[in-house]
């Protein structure tokens, strides 16, 4: 115990740099208050090794506890935010791009299933498309095609 009282701030910033790197790496901001606390940490240790406050366990913990406390107020709102953003892609798939021929009429409402490897998939086309025309998936939902007619 005593070589941590002796290397307190140190002790301090290591902990606080690992409560960083779990949250940013394996949470991915999941859990803000890791980063909060991970930050309090790391300003309590700066602010211990440069002499602005007395290197005692009980003063850490309270400083920690009251920075964590203010960085929880300060940044709660911005970082609720970033966790929020979504990104809307379309879905990308080794399907897309697929060409065959076609067994039967495609019409824009009708329900026409074609069977490749072992999944019946639903073809899908905006426009009318005659059997024995070659077509091309132009993109890929949950057990559907969507086609397009190639000339």
């Amino acid at each position: 115990m005593s070589w941590f009282e002796q290397n307190l701030a140190e002790t301090l910033f290591i902990i606080g740099l690992i409560l960083l790197i779990v949250e940013v790496t394996v949470l991915s901001f999941s859990t803000i208050i890791l980063f909060m606390i991970g930050a309090a940490t790391i300003i309590t240790s700066v602010t211990m090794y440069i002499g602005v406050i007395s290197d005692d366990l009980l003063n850490a913990l309270l400083i920690i506890a009251v920075l964590t406390a203010i960085l929880a107020l300060v940044l709660w709102k911005p970082f609720k935010g970033l966790q929020n953003i979504q990104e809307d892609k379309p879905v990308t798939s080794d399907l897309v791009g697929f060409t065959f021929m076609l067994a039967q009429d495609v019409e824009p409402n009708s329900v026409v299933k074609y069977k490749y490897s072992g999944i019946d998939w639903k073809l899908i086309s905006p426009t009318f498309i005659r059997a024995q025309t070659k077509v091309k998936v132009i993109a890929v939902n949950v057990g559907e095609w969507e086609i397009i007619a190639l000339n």
